[in-house]
């Protein structure tokens, strides 16, 4: 019989300290995939609020998990707590009690940061050119009051830092050939506007 009070004073001292220490019953493992639109950034951290954890994400990681066990029915609240450089992250499924049906499957998708690329075409005075940027294209015109003075231009599409651009002379204008300069084209988008690329245009001989 004292055998069994001590055995159950036992038992009730074990079950005060691991109350005390915040000790549960955890076994569900707070996870989820990474998707990247563009290049991936570095820098990410997350945040579950519910515990207080952040995880500082591996550059490129296409998965994560917290370090920290879950109890069932435990609340979740996963989040950004640093952006990676260069670009935006958005949850989804982050939000919820802890269940095989819910830690699994917090989704994190990144979208790097887009930009406008374009330049400057030199001594253009025909008609009809046409720039592309792999299958986006721009058409430009010379100068209405001054032809072959500078013109400048725009792709209509964006590009996310860290892609690789390439502007090409897809349509020559009428009686002239053009070529865009290579000292920086082909490039790699900065995290910002890229409004560099020059066009240079000589009149054909006849």
């Amino acid at each position: 019989m004292k055998s069994s009070y001590l055995r159950a004073g036992l038992a009730l001292l074990c079950a005060v300290i691991l109350s005390a220490c915040g000790g549960n019953d955890g076994s569900l493992s707070l996870s989820g995939t990474i998707t990247y639109n563009g290049p991936a950034k570095s820098g990410l951290v997350l945040i579950n609020k519910g515990n207080g954890e952040k995880l500082t994400v591996a550059d490129g990681a296409t998965s994560f998990v917290f370090t920290k066990l879950m109890a069932q029915d435990e609340q979740f609240d996963v989040e950004v707590d640093t952006q990676p450089t260069g670009a935006n992250c958005v949850l989804s499924n982050n939000n919820n009690k802890a269940n095989v049906y819910t830690v699994y499957y917090v989704a994190v998708t990144c979208t790097a940061n887009p930009y406008n690329l374009g330049g400057t075409v030199h001594n253009l005075k025909g008609k009809g050119m046409v720039l592309a940027n792999g299958t986006d294209r721009v058409g430009v015109l010379p100068s209405t009051t001054s032809p072959g003075a500078d013109v400048t231009f725009i792709f209509p599409t964006k590009v996310s830092n860290g892609s690789l651009y390439g502007a090409t002379v897809a349509v020559q204008p009428d009686g002239q050939t053009c070529a865009v300069d290579p000292s920086n084209n082909p490039g790699i988008m900065p995290n910002f506007d890229g409004l560099g690329l020059i066009v240079n245009c000589v009149d054909n001989t006849k």
